[in-house]
């Protein structure tokens, strides 16, 4: 059986993943989605000392209301920040 799932085609492959990439930057309301998207896989290259520093850089464009690009999208459960750590 073939996997047709969002994960296989616009993850995993790398033409999905280009063109899905493409498609969100080139949509108004979809941009900051696909900003987001860039800013997580960049924080995944992240030295452990440059963590900290890129997370809340994250949160504040992102996830804080009135950012840069706020993704008001998201759930409450998704910008919570982690246990023991204040908001932004």
């Amino acid at each position: 059986e073939e996997d047709t799932s969002f994960r296989w085609q616009c993850v995993e492959q790398p033409i999905g993943k280009l063109l899905f990439r493409r498609f969100l930057e080139g949509s108004p309301g979809l941009a900051a989605a696909g900003a987001l998207w860039a800013e997580l896989e960049a924080y995944e290259q992240c030295e452990d000392e440059e963590r900290s520093g890129a997370a809340a850089a994250i949160r504040g464009r992102f996830f804080t209301p009135g950012g840069a690009q706020h993704c008001s999208f998201l759930s409450p459960a998704a910008i919570t920040p982690p246990t023991g750590e204040a908001p932004p």
